[in-house]
């Protein structure tokens, strides 16, 4: 338990460390997604073993290069199995139909240290979501997200109390962890994390900040 209060203390220092190497390979990259529509049933139907501990979904996995994530979104899209979603190129829908008692849209987009997969932050939407429509509330497609993600990522998933962001729950194997929890009244937040990069990383921090603090002569 004290490992996650860490890790999820650590989470805003490592984004700090993670958009500072991202943000300018985005400023070289064109997302080469054409548009089209997507129509797939499942969004896990790619995947033969989503119980390895660096697999997440739809062929992708924690330490993918980045050059075979975008070959991958390409591939996907000629399947007409995702599209560009609403945050322009960095942001890749897929639409899960008919799972959840509503149509619902899963959005996601990589967080890439060294040019691999570090993080995957993933939300999910009912598409007739709005502020009157309670049915269509983050509250209520949670339970379903994590009955699902139970059955496909293993069943074994605790819970923590944050004082933030409230009840998140979580699962480690391997050096995957996932976090699974709500967002705001529309959306709920899943973000997949690769704890052996993260280890390093505020390691790394660790070390700079005790540096930064030691005396000079």
């Amino acid at each position: 338990m004290n490992f996650i209060k860490e890790s999820l203390t650590f989470v805003l220092i490592k984004r700090k460390i993670s958009m500072r190497i991202f943000l300018p390979i985005l400023a070289l990259l064109i997302f080469s997604i054409t548009i089209q529509g997507c129509n797939s049933p499942v969004f896990n139907s790619l995947d033969k073993d989503l119980t390895k501990s660096d697999s997440l979904f739809l062929g992708f996995y924690l330490g993918m290069p980045q050059k075979d994530f975008f070959d991958q979104c390409t591939e996907l899209n000629s399947q007409q199995k995702i599209t560009q979603g609403p945050g322009g190129t960095t942001s890749v829908e897929h639409k899960i139909l008919g799972m959840y008692d509503g149509d619902v849209s899963m959005r996601f987009f990589p967080t890439f240290i060294k040019k691999n997969i570090y993080e995957m932050p993933v939300t999910y939407t009912y598409d007739s979501w709005a502020p009157w429509n309670k049915e269509y509330s983050s509250s209520v497609l949670l339970p379903k997200i994590l009955e699902s993600y139970k059955s496909i990522y293993g069943g074994d998933f605790k819970v923590v109390n944050d004082p933030y962001q409230g009840k998140i729950y979580y699962r480690m194997d391997g050096k995957r962890r996932i976090n699974l929890f709500i967002k705001d009244d529309q959306f709920v937040q899943a973000i997949f994390t690769d704890m052996k990069v993260e280890k390093r990383l505020k390691e790394e921090f660790e070390k700079s900040q005790s540096q930064e603090q030691a005396p000079t002569n």
